[in-house]
């Protein structure tokens, strides 16, 4: 299985990185949302995809 990664994204658009402690993703997730941000939860394939996309439109946009 390869690594989890969990994004948390603010009312204002700003994204971050949540360090991912395997055991405790479900919790994790229940408190970003709590706090009243968006958790998405990629793996490493879909974490690629998604980085690939996001430069693909910043060089057309």
């Amino acid at each position: 299985m390869g690594r989890t990664y969990l994004f948390s994204e603010d009312s204002n658009g700003n994204v971050r990185e949540v360090k991912v402690d395997p055991k405790h993703l479900d919790k994790q997730i229940r408190e970003e949302r709590a706090a009243g941000r968006t958790p998405t939860v990629l793996d490493e394939d879909e974490r690629i995809r998604f980085g690939l996309l996001a430069r693909k439109l910043r060089n057309n946009g």
